[in-house]
């Protein structure tokens, strides 16, 4: 087990008893709730696994992408198919 701190806060009387009442009605303690509400708060969240989009046919298998995602590719093989306006060389 690991070892814990006392720590004193101050709350508003208010906020305090709004906490307790949803406590009472999660049926947690008041410690174990203010504990989960920091960790939320302090820890990184972990990504979520996106959400695979459904295909039919022979392509029931494949994983569609995002319309962001076609997008992005869109622009990156245009920047490289074609060159800008003010990078072609003068030709004599």
């Amino acid at each position: 087990m690991s070892v814990s701190a006392v720590v004193t806060v101050r709350i508003d009387a208010e906020l305090l008893a709004a906490l307790k009442d949803k406590v009472r009605r999660d049926g947690r303690t008041l410690s174990a709730a203010i504990v989960q509400l920091v960790r939320n708060d302090v820890q990184p969240k972990r990504a979520r696994p996106r959400k695979r989009r459904p295909t039919i046919g022979m392509f029931s298998d494949f994983e569609a992408p995002d319309l962001e995602d076609l997008v992005q590719l869109r622009h990156s093989l245009g920047a490289r198919l074609m060159p800008s306006p003010t990078s072609k060389r003068k030709r004599r």
